[in-house]
Order: structure tokens, then sequence, then C-alpha cells
């Protein structure tokens, strides 16, 4: 049996290989103290680089059921939500500090490569004494139809979410864009008077129209540049939107291209992402610029997350256009750089590798820049070069300018050979979610280029791994992988090694089609027979059974799969109803029960 339609054609857009290397030691003083301030502090607060700070998008399609594509998550992304602490933030005295440390590398992705590394960012700012600047908030609200439903509830929550921390001395106001746009709330100095009336017009934000988002921004930035000059604190845009932009222009770089020509003015740019259409790699490029972050909600309990936690620290910008310039040991190359886009880097002479960092942002967890270092190829033979621990292995400079006056500061580090002493914790974590990052791409990979077996066993060793770790942080990734082992398994016809209760038998039973939306090789009183014993068999309305009208199928608790057509469908079943929805066109079939099939 083979139900062709159209429309099946997906595009894969496979994500480019990263590239970088490692570190670990002791940083140097610079002759700049001084402009940073004399007195030494130590506190909780710590450093994050800008860009993707979550893969709530990938996470969320896997819940669904649903195979992500690979470019929808990043080894920053997936990192984002950890604590990965390098180095004591003790032992910084200045306003931004490199710390680092180095391992042993064993990343079932990357073979070859020999050492993993971790370039820490931490400050002397303490926590104890901080509070953020007053803050002049734009949010720019899509209210296209796209964002009908849960995406918008979702931003009206967050943005009340965001008023209830709100203190005097901030301002907000909203802009909305659809087919046009216009300033919604103009800027309003938040105070316990004017608080019912900003709710209010929060809730009065309703969906329409297509997604002019190029239009949206530029009123939105227009609104923050009129009402920056006068306010004494940091201003921000926060762009809510499920980033599916089908009016004027809708190419990335002209987004970005906005978005640095603010951050110059000292306006930087929040994404949150909201939606299942969420677009997650070009909201990724719009944020990694410089003032830029992005974050994803998928439900009300990622709005507590995002803001009730992150608010103040996600718009408290530290340091721009870090410039940090890696050059290796003899004998190595840098392999990889995970924490970063792969965008920001670039090649120097004698093997060195540069990272641009657009941002560095205050954070309560711990980020960083991960590295793998591997022989260089004349010496793939050789023995590893011969260094004691604590010697040199690579050299880190930095160069970076402070977001508070733009002061031009620098500092210098050193890599050091790992000593035999168990690794740090931040950097064992950080070595565990590179190694899954780099399985759940080469599974999404191999799956949506059509091999479903190579999935199923990529995600099968991941999850094994992931089990075997006794570390109790990472249950959502042991959850994430087991979601997508189950459903590659299913897919590729492994359904005997799957969770159980991945059989269905609910489906079983002889159906009769009633109504078709969409186009399939089915009619309206034409008999779907699934036996349980996983065949599947089309009887026509006139009692024909052609011999090709048979083939095997699977199913799982939400999924049916049609194995030689290569179909899937979600269905619902209820008692005497059965509705197939093709799981990539939408086409919709109705039926109703004829009779229940014999065991």
């Amino acid at each position: 049996m083979c139900w062709k339609h159209a429309g099946l054609v997906s595009a894969i857009a496979l994500m480019a290989a990263l590239g970088s290397t490692p570190v670990a030691a002791s940083s140097t003083p610079d002759d700049d103290d001084a402009a940073v301030g004399a007195i030494v502090v130590t506190g909780s607060l710590r450093v994050r680089q800008g860009g993707a700070q979550d893969i709530g998008h990938f996470r969320g399609e896997a819940e669904r059921k649903q195979i992500p594509f690979p470019d929808s998550i990043t080894p920053e992304g997936l990192m984002g939500t950890y604590d990965l602490q390098i180095g004591a933030a003790a032992d910084c005295t200045r306003l931004f500090c490199l710390t680092t440390e180095a391992m042993r590398a064993g990343l079932a992705g990357k073979p070859d490569d020999r050492l993993f590394v971790g370039l820490g960012f931490n400050t002397n700012i303490d926590a104890r004494d901080w509070s953020r600047a007053p803050l002049n908030l734009v949010a720019v609200v899509d209210k296209s139809g796209s964002m009908s439903g849960q995406p918008l509830d979702l931003v009206r929550k967050s943005l009340r979410q965001v008023v209830s921390q709100l203190r005097p001395g901030d301002q907000i106001s909203i802009v909305l864009y659809g087919d046009t746009s216009h300033v919604h709330l103009a800027p309003t100095p938040f105070t316990a008077a004017s608080k019912a009336e900003i709710l209010k017009s929060i809730d009065g934000i309703q969906s329409a129209g297509s997604t002019f988002m190029e239009a949206g921004l530029k009123v939105g930035y227009e609104t923050a540049f009129a009402s920056q000059e006068a306010f004494k604190g940091s201003t921000r845009l926060m762009l809510f939107t499920d980033e599916q932009p089908n009016v004027g222009r809708t190419d990335a770089a002209s987004f970005i291209g906005v978005a640095l020509e603010a951050s110059r003015r000292n306006v930087g740019l929040t994404t949150i992402g909201v939606g299942v259409q969420f677009d997650a790699a070009l909201a990724t490029r719009v944020s990694s610029t410089r003032g830029g972050n992005l974050f994803f909600m998928r439900d009300e309990a990622g709005v507590k997350a995002v803001f009730e936690a992150k608010l103040d620290t996600m718009v408290s910008e530290l340091a721009h256009d870090l410039r940090i310039e890696l050059k290796p040991h003899p004998g190595y190359r840098v392999s990889a750089v995970y924490g970063v886009p792969g965008e920001i880097l670039s090649e120097l002479p004698e093997g060195a590798v540069a990272i641009t960092v657009p941002t560095a942002f205050l954070s309560t967890e711990g980020g960083g820049v991960f590295f793998t270092l591997a022989k260089v190829s004349a010496a793939e033979f050789l023995p590893e070069p011969a260094a004691p621990p604590g010697s040199a292995l690579a050299q880190v400079s930095l160069s970076y300018i402070t977001a508070k006056d733009g002061s031009a500061m620098r500092d210098t580090t050193t890599v050091a050979v790992p000593a035999d002493t168990r690794p740090g914790d931040g950097l064992q974590l950080a070595h565990t979610l590179v190694d899954e990052f780099l399985a759940l791409r080469q599974g999404t990979e191999q799956f949506h280029a059509g091999d479903e077996e190579a999935a199923y066993q990529t995600f099968r060793a991941l999850s094994a791994r992931l089990e075997s770790n006794p570390d109790a942080r990472l249950e959502p990734e042991r959850d994430l992988a087991r979601q997508l082992l189950a459903q590659t398994a299913f897919l590729s016809g492994n359904s005997d090694e799957a969770p159980p209760g991945v059989r269905a038998m609910a489906v079983v039973g002889e159906w009769e089609v009633t109504r078709i939306n969409g186009e399939i090789d089915l009619a309206r009183g034409d008999r779907l027979l699934l036996d349980d014993g996983d065949w599947a068999e089309v009887v026509r309305k006139r009692g024909q059974r052609p011999d090709d009208e048979g083939e095997s199928y699977a199913v799982n608790d939400t999924q049916l799969l049609l194995a030689d057509s290569r179909i899937t469908f979600n269905y619902e079943v209820a008692r005497d109803r059965l509705i197939l929805i093709e799981r990539r066109s939408g086409v919709r079939v109705e039926m109703k029960r004829v009779a229940a099939l014999e065991e």
C-alpha cells in the first residue's frame, strides 16, 4: 500500500562544523587594573557570553515526538542552563577575568581530540552589593496570526512577570507589529500608580496580521532612542516573536545590521522565542550580535525560569568586543571550539585561533568557551609532546571594552598540561554536554538525511553513556536522549527495544474512512484494517482488495508508521473514532470503527 501525496519535501539544514582549542591556569595582572578599581571583592556573580542561552525549542520538538533539525541546537544553548564554573571565582581581582583548566578528552564524536580545555569568565563584582542599573525596557511584540493562542498568551504572561520585577526608576514601553507597527504603550515610568495602567495595556494585546518584523524593530528602536536621552540607566529592546517573518525584508543580515547599529548607541537586544514554529537558527544569528542574547519559552514554567531568575542579569552587559587569541603548543592544533557561534572564529598564523565574543553578561551561572586539541597531522603517529603537568600547552590573550565606560582592557593567561588529579566539576560537566551535543547533532543529521537506523544507533549509544553517568543534574539530558531513542527506535523498526508502552492496541481493528482533508490515496467509504500482527490493509469501498494494498505498520502511543510507504501519522483514537494526521503535510483522515479484529 503506497499512500503517496504531494508536499512531503523538506529542506534539510545541516549545521556547519565549529572549530577550535583548550585552556587551564594563571592570569597575568595588567597595568590597566587601576581603571577597574582598587577594591577587590568576591561573590557569587558570574559572567556568561551572549548568544543562545538554551535549547528549549529542540527539547520541545523532542517532547512532541518529532526529531528536531540539527540547526536548532547549539553548544552554547545546550550549556546555557548549567553552571559551568571554571576555576575559583574568588581568584578574580578584576572586573573581568579569564580562568582555565584542561583534562584528557574522551569525546565519542571526535576520537582524535586529545585534550579538552575550559576557558572560564569571572568577575570581582560582589552579588551582595550589586543591583542592576535602572532599566528603560522597550518590548517589541509580534502579534501576527502565527502568534495566536498559546504563543501570545506566553508573551502576556512574560510581560506581567517583568512588570512584577520592575522597581521605581525603571521605565517600560510596548511596540506591536503585524501588518503594521505602532507604539501600544508609550514610555511609562514604573510606579505603584502606573502599574495598573501598564498591566491593562499588556492584557489588551491581541493577535492579527502577518509578520513585518523589520518595521516592528524600526519602531521599537526609534522608541528606544527617543526615550534613551533623558533616561538615567540602561536602555534595552526585548523582542518577543516566533521568528517567522513573511513581509518586507526577511533576511537575517538586515536584522543583524539594525541590532549592531543600535548596540553602538548602547541599546542591546534580547530575543525571546515563543511557539513551536520558532526559527532557532535565525534568532541565534540575530541575538549573537554585540549586546544580544536569546532565550526560549514553550510553556508557563519557562516564563518563570527565564524572567523570575534571570531578568536582572540578562539585561546587564559587562563587556563588549572580547577578542580571545589562542596559540597552541607545537605539535598540537585547535580541533574545535564550543560555546560560541562558528561565525566568530578566525584562523591566525602559526596555528593560532581568534574568537570574538560580541558581549559578556553578568549571570548567576558560570559560562565559558571550551576547546579541544588534537595532534597536527605531521605528528599523528608520534608520542604525545613531552611536557610535565603544569607546563604550558597554549597561550591565551584577551582584550575587551568595558560596557560601563568604554575602557580598553587586556589580560593574558597560560593553558597548562593537566595534572593527574580529578578535573573540576564545571569542566567535567562541560565535557559531558559537548559529547551530548556532538551526538545530538550527528543523530539529527542522520535522521533528516534519511538514515533512521544510523540515527537510532547514535541515540542508543548516547543514551547508554548518559544513563551510566551518576550526575543528578543530567536528568533532563537523559530524558531528552530517551525521547529521541524511543522515537528513532519506532521509526527505524526497532520498536522492541523502545521503552514499555510503545504498542497502542487501541488502533487495532477495522476502520471506515468518513472524512478526508487534504490529498491522499484514500476515499470516503474505503476501509483500513489494522491487525494485531502489525499488518495494515486497505479495502476499497466496492470490496476490491488489490495485492499491493497491504504493508506492515508500527505504532506507539501517538504515532502510526507505514513501513513501506515511509509515511508517519500522528493519531487520536477514542472508542469508535480514529483520526490520522500526516506528520509533515498535515493531511487529516477521519475514520469510524466498523469492528474490532479478533485476537
